[in-house]
């Protein structure tokens, strides 16, 4: 008699799509960032026990819990998207491999990230809720790209000892307008604020990420590491050339001299941490510099993902 032939097909591997795994990737780096900031009110929320309810304690591990599935479910999402097998997560995750793939398909996990809320950081609590709000919102705007390239064009015309009339004389603009430029207040073209760094006799190069920035301008992936290194220059330009020392000190120490280096010239691109720390120590706004390190892991296909990713 013939040998018995099962009539089940072999299972298809899993389809790859670069696009989704790298969406998904940048999803589990953003739920990362989140889960720091909810256990960072977690644990003052836990100092306070006598001022908080339970209930609201509970909440902030709730907010965990979810933020872990949704961790979990990029992740595994961007293995399988990549085409690499479900087998290598399937013990981290205490399930065999096929209730894996029917916890977390594809297509709703892709709609449900892009879908997602992120969390924001609790305001000083020492501060009433309306002083807290203007705070934030002063200090943001102080921190944005145009009023950093603001202070960069301040500080290129200091340093040549111009004064705003002249420049404006040059500029064949009204004095009020170059006040305006300077404070930020109003943004410049790029064939203005060149015109000021040529007058003032400055590399119109220092400025220009600033510019980019304020304005919207991304780089090519393929250009956006060299990118990140000349937007994290011009914002040290922008606060005053400070000092590696001074830096360092700025980050509490969080970085070494190696790293720092690494972030203004390279080669590669550091770490994001190393990144946003730099960025926050030189006033500037953290989503424009992840913008640019985004990019920066776009240059080629999503790297794999092993199991010790999961913990």
């Amino acid at each position: 008699m013939p040998a018995h032939q099962s009539d089940k097909s072999p299972r298809p591997g899993p389809a790859v799509d670069y696009d989704r795994a790298a969406r998904c990737l940048d999803a589990a780096r953003d739920i990362a960032e989140d889960c720091a900031i909810v256990a960072d009110e977690l644990s003052h929320k836990m100092c306070m026990v006598s001022s908080v309810s339970v209930a609201d304690q509970l909440a902030r591990f709730t907010d965990l819990a979810r933020l872990a599935e949704e961790g979990i479910s990029a992740l595994v999402v961007a293995q399988s998207s990549e085409g690499k097998p479900l087998a290598v997560l399937a013990p981290v995750l205490g399930r065999t491999e096929d209730r894996v793939r029917k916890k977390y398909p594809p297509g709703k996990v892709d709609t449900a990230l892009s879908h997602r809320r992120r969390p924001e950081r609790a305001l000083m609590a020492a501060q009433p809720p309306e002083e807290a709000t203007v705070a934030k919102k002063t200090l943001n705007r102080l921190r944005t790209p145009i009023q950093r390239q603001a202070c960069a064009l301040s500080r290129m015309q200091a340093e040549a000892g111009v004064q705003q009339r002249t420049l404006a004389a040059k500029m064949h603009v009204d004095p009020s307008l170059v006040s305006r430029y300077l404070s930020g207040e109003r943004q410049a073209s790029w064939g203005q604020a060149k015109t000021v760094a040529d007058i003032c006799g400055r590399d119109a190069h220092l400025i220009k990420p600033l510019w980019d920035t304020a304005t919207g301008v991304l780089p090519p992936a393929e250009h956006a590491a060299e990118a990140l290194r000349a937007y994290l220059r011009a914002l040290r330009y922008a606060d005053g050339a400070p000092s590696q020392e001074s830096i360092l000190a700025s980050t509490h120490h969080s970085i070494t001299s190696a790293e720092l280096a690494q972030a203004f010239h390279g080669p590669g691109t550091p770490a994001w941490t190393v990144v946003r720390h730099v960025t926050m120590a030189l006033f500037g706004l953290t989503d424009t510099a992840h913008q640019l390190c985004r990019l920066t892991r776009h240059t080629g296909r999503p790297s794999g993902l092993s199991a010790e990713a999961f913990g």
